[in-house]
C-alpha cells in the first residue's frame, strides 16, 4: 500500500483600518486522504467515500480568500464580503458511461483530473436587541476539468451551488420565551439528465449528452421554533422546545426519475420522489 506525505502551509493576514472595520487576506494548502465520489444521474443520487490509494492520489487543494469586514451602530451590526478561489489537484470522478452500482470494481471506472472552486460571499448580522439574526448570500462555481469526462470540458460538480442564501431570525417575546425561524434557498444540484432516447429491439435507450448539464428543482424551505425556558433552579435547568420543520410542507425533490408515460405511450414522463414534506417535534432538556 503506497503511503503519502504532504505539507499544509497556511497564511493569514489582518489589517486594521480602524476601529470599525479591517481587511483579511488568506492563504491555505490542504490535503485530503479521503475523496467523495458521486453517482449524479437523476435516478440513483448515491455517494461514496473512497480512500487514497495506489491508484487514487490524495486531494490537494490551494486556497486563496480576502475580505472587507466593517460593523455599524457601535458593533451592533457585522458586515463582512469575501472573495475565494479554490485550485484543486487529483479530483477523481467516474469515467462517462460507468456502471457502479453493486459493482464490487467500481474504483476500476474512477478517472483523475484538476478542479477549481471560486464564489463572493456577502454576510449581515444583528447581534443584539430583542429581535437577532443573520443573513448570508454565497455566489459560487465548483466545477472540475478531467480527461475522458465531458470531452474533457469544465463542469459542475454534483453539489455546485450557484446560489445559497440563509435567513435565521429570533426574537425574544419574553425573558423566557423566544421565536426563531431559519430560511434556506439555494440552487438545485447539478444532474445528468437524458438528452434524448433511441430505439433498439423495441427497447427505450436513454441517450446522455454533457455531465451535469442539468439542474434539479431549486430547494428550500423554513423552519419554525418556540423555546420556552423553565423556572431557575439552584444547579438545573430545562426548557421545553416546539418546532416545526418544513412550515411551508414544501416538497423538495430527492431525485428524479424518467420513464414512459402511462397517459402517453411512447413518450417519456420526469417523476420527481421527495423525502419529507411538514415535520413537528417538542422536546424536553434539562441539565444539572
Amino acid at each position: 500500500v503506497k503511503s503519502y506525505l504532504g505539507l499544509e502551509p497556511r497564511f493569514s493576514l489582518n489589517y486594521i483600518l480602524g476601529s470599525r472595520s479591517s481587511v483579511k487576506v488568506s492563504y491555505n494548502r490542504m490535503a485530503q486522504y479521503l475523496q467523495l465520489l458521486s453517482n449524479s444521474t437523476s435516478g440513483n443520487p448515491m455517494d461514496v467515500w473512497v480512500p487514497s490509494s495506489n491508484n487514487l492520489k490524495p486531494l490537494y487543494v490551494d486556497q486563496l480568500a480576502a475580505g472587507y469586514f466593517r460593523n455599524f451602530f457601535d458593533n451592533n451590526i457585522e458586515t463582512s464580503v469575501e472573495l475565494y478561489y479554490k485550485s484543486i489537484q487529483n479530483i477523481a470522478d467516474y469515467e462517462d458511461g460507468a456502471n457502479i452500482m453493486l459493482n464490487e470494481h467500481a474504483e476500476a471506472y474512477i478517472l483523475s483530473g484538476m478542479g477549481r472552486s471560486f464564489g463572493l460571499e456577502l454576510y449581515v448580522k444583528k447581534k443584539y436587541g430583542d429581535i437577532s439574526g443573520w443573513i448570508s448570500y454565497t455566489l459560487s462555481r465548483t466545477e472540475n476539468k478531467i480527461e475522458g469526462i465531458n470531452n474533457f470540458n469544465w463542469y459542475p460538480v454534483k453539489y455546485d451551488k450557484t446560489h445559497d442564501v440563509s435567513i435565521v431570525g429570533s426574537y425574544q417575546i419574553l425573558p423566557r420565551l423566544s421565536l426563531s425561524a431559519v430560511w434556506i434557498y439555494m440552487t438545485g444540484n447539478a444532474v445528468t439528465f437524458p438528452s434524448g432516447k433511441f430505439v433498439i429491439d423495441g427497447l427505450q435507450i436513454p441517450y446522455y449528452t454533457e455531465r451535469n448539464g442539468y439542474r434539479m428543482p431549486h430547494y428550500h424551505r423554513m423552519d419554525v421554533s418556540i423555546n420556552l425556558k423553565g423556572k431557575k433552579r439552584k444547579k438545573f435547568e430545562s426548557n421545553w422546545d416546539l418546532s416545526v420543520y418544513n412550515v411551508y410542507n414544501r416538497h423538495n425533490a430527492y431525485m428524479i426519475n424518467f420513464q414512459e408515460s402511462e397517459t402517453f405511450p411512447g413518450s417519456t414522463e420526469a417523476v420527481k420522489l421527495s423525502l419529507f414534506g411538514i415535520v413537528p417535534s417538542i422536546s424536553y432538556n434539562f441539565k444539572f
